[in-house]
């Protein structure tokens, strides 16, 4: 196992650069699994003891120890997805978190309440990425951000004298056709 001693000599001397990866929040779980494993074999661990401790294969251990060898911390990364890139990258995201949370009066804007429309043509306008109103909708979700239709009333158009007088009117009349309902046939006579 010669190139299990070339993996721990190469993370002895990269020490301070797995280890600063190591401590970043934003690092992905996978990647994060794989430094364990160099963080494992540089302590002395043999490689069915870090199968066993990550809950994968030892030929899975081999493979990422062996990367490491080759290539350090930067061949531990995952490779690109196929597909389009997503629209939505980091600039855009912290716009929308940004626009959510102040008021559309705010930054100038005619309208009071948010629907995922107009935050769509908002963020089109200032960022320049144009995304779907229902694919803005999932964003937000997935950013713990509550969609919903506002609640619109009439109560701040009313006058209250007016809605008490209504009110006792209607009790007024309750009270009138409150008695019981009669027979809804009538029998014959004869």
């Amino acid at each position: 196992m010669a190139w299990l001693k070339e993996v721990v000599e190469r993370a002895e001397r990269e020490r301070g650069d797995w280890e600063g990866v190591l401590r970043r929040r934003e690092l992905a779980p996978r990647v994060r699994e794989r430094l364990e494993m160099v963080k494992a074999a540089a302590l002395g661990q043999g490689v069915a003891g870090i199968a066993q401790w990550v809950g994968r294969s030892s030929p899975t251990v081999r493979l990422w120890l062996r990367r490491y060898r080759d290539g350090g911390v930067a061949a531990l990364a995952d490779a690109p997805r196929a597909g389009r890139p997503v629209k939505a990258d980091r600039p855009y995201l912290q716009a929308l978190e940004a626009a959510v949370e102040s008021p559309p009066p705010s930054l100038g804007l005619p309208f009071d309440v948010w629907t995922s429309d107009r935050l769509s043509a908002y963020l089109a306008e200032t960022t320049g990425v144009r995304i779907a109103p229902g694919w803005l909708r999932a964003l937000l979700a997935r950013r713990d951000f509550a969609c919903g239709r506002p609640k619109h009333t009439l109560k701040h158009l009313q006058d209250p004298d007016e809605v008490a007088a209504c009110q006792a009117a209607l009790a007024e009349a309750g009270e009138k056709g409150g008695g019981r309902a009669g027979p809804v046939r009538t029998p014959l006579s004869g």
